[in-house]
């Protein structure tokens, strides 16, 4: 198991955020055409559910809640999941919020589930949702997506590490068809500056954890 003995440093005053991505070759997360998903292998997958299994809570934005909501209720009401955070030492079940100001019955579709299980929706901005998580004693917070959120969070100072796996694909681009991990804005050249803690490959996948400098 990748970062198998993962730990994250503390954060005074709000959560610890966290996100993990795959990514092609040419940087693609995302591609909006039918075939082109999962990205990764089923290693990717693993070390991504194992990674959202240390996080109190998981956040989405609305297209991303849309696309895979209904996927991450399942997930965390699945026995595995609930066993996989047993062994964390995770005893509180995995909050789950979708950030939008907007909500509409399509979203409201993506959210049914069978569990009785009401994710929070929040119109906050991210830097009142940080505060909210704290004062609810949240430490660990995995931001799922999308690109648009992340960017946010990016430009906010707000995202403290980034797992990333590159996996050996190449899909180009047709009209907007695909995304990259971030988007909606255009950062500063040097805005951002990632410290690499650790690179391990397997199979032809490299999974790549960083750290944001604050």
């Amino acid at each position: 198991m990748l970062y198998k003995n993962l730990v994250f440093p503390k954060v005074v005053d709000r959560p610890f955020f966290y996100t993990s991505f795959v990514a092609t070759a040419d940087g693609k997360a995302y591609v909006s055409k039918k075939g082109y998903w999962p990205i990764g292998s089923r290693i990717d997958y693993d070390t991504f559910t194992f990674l959202r299994a240390h996080a109190d809570a998981i956040i989405d934005g609305k297209q991303t809640a849309i696309r895979f909501g209904k996927n991450t209720i399942d997930t965390i009401h699945s026995e595995d999941f609930g066993k996989l955070r047993e062994t964390l030492g995770k005893k509180e079940p995995t909050a789950y919020i979708v950030l939008t100001k907007h909500q509409n019955e399509e979203l409201a579709n993506a959210l049914k589930n069978s569990y009785g299980f009401v994710p929070t929706i929040s119109g906050d901005s991210i830097e009142q949702i940080a505060s909210s998580l704290h004062q609810k004693g949240m430490r660990h917070v995995f931001i799922d997506g999308g690109p648009h959120v992340i960017a946010s969070f990016l430009k906010a100072h707000l995202l403290d590490e980034i797992f990333l796996t590159l996996a050996p694909r190449i899909f180009g681009n047709e009209k907007n068809a695909a995304i990259t991990m971030v988007e909606g804005m255009l950062l500063e050249p040097d805005e951002i500056k990632l410290d690499l803690l650790s690179m391990e490959q397997v199979e032809n996948e490299v999974f790549l954890r960083y750290r944001v400098r604050h």
